[in-house]
């Protein structure tokens, strides 16, 4: 990832070694009452930092890719909660990761299109996606797959984005989806049902500067920026 010139002065400060630590702390001692004893610490070392970063990265992104995109420094707007949703997740109660989100249209977050980031004690993941396809857009998705002109545009930008170390993800089926034919020329991406390319940052115990310092932001929107053809390309179901 290389830096953009900075739009704003800086107000995020960077994450500390801390912070990662209470992550990696939290992989060990995935519980309710665990969490609740140290409530305040995950404010301090995770969730203020993000409200700065957040902050800053908005305008940056709004001047690179659009005034519509939204990023919301809030628990519950762009900074998703730690604890998972109970209905769907018992065992392991939050998740072990920082996660950010960042989108464009009205409604929740998780049915548009957007970018991402994932911090964890070992790594940092940024991409652009949609991860699950609300049912709607599902149909319009595999419309677009199928025909020839908007299909063959998404899978060349794919391409662009592995060859720069992306990788698809995204729930999929076992098999292609009727009525399409199990031979298509885009199989695989008509079995997707949600879709997002991340790529990954290690972070080693002597973790960068250029990483998780003042400079995150312009680094994030620097590699937003090669994301924002698939984006765009998911908009257009919306």
């Amino acid at each position: 990832m290389h830096a953009v010139p900075p739009a704003v002065p800086h107000r995020f400060a960077g994450f500390s070694r801390e912070s990662l630590e209470l992550l990696r702390q939290l992989e060990a001692n995935n519980n309710v009452a665990w969490f609740e004893a140290r409530r305040q610490l995950f404010k301090d070392l995770l969730v203020e930092p993000a409200i700065d970063l957040v902050i800053e990265i908005g305008p940056l992104l709004r001047q690179q890719v659009g005034h519509g995109l939204r990023a919301e420094p809030r628990v519950g707007g762009s900074i998703l909660r730690m604890r998972h949703d109970a209905r769907f997740v018992r065992d392991r109660p939050f998740r072990t990761h920082l996660e950010l989100w960042f989108w464009e249209g009205r409604g929740p977050s998780h049915q548009h299109a957007g970018f991402f980031i994932r911090l964890g004690a070992d790594e940092l993941v940024l991409g652009a996606g949609l991860t699950l396809f609300p049912p709607d857009v599902l149909l319009r998705y595999r419309d677009q797959v199928d025909q020839p002109g908007p299909g063959r545009e998404l899978v060349a930008l794919l391409r662009r984005l592995e060859a720069a170390g992306g990788r698809v993800e995204g729930p999929r089926l076992r098999r292609v989806p009727p009525p399409f034919p199990a031979d298509h020329e885009r199989a695989e991406l008509l079995r997707q049902l949600g879709l997002r390319v991340e790529r990954t940052e290690s972070l080693p115990e002597a973790v960068p500067e250029a990483i998780l310092g003042p400079l995150l932001p312009e680094l994030l929107v620097n590699a937003f920026g090669r994301h924002e053809p698939l984006r765009r390309w998911l908009l257009r179901l919306e």
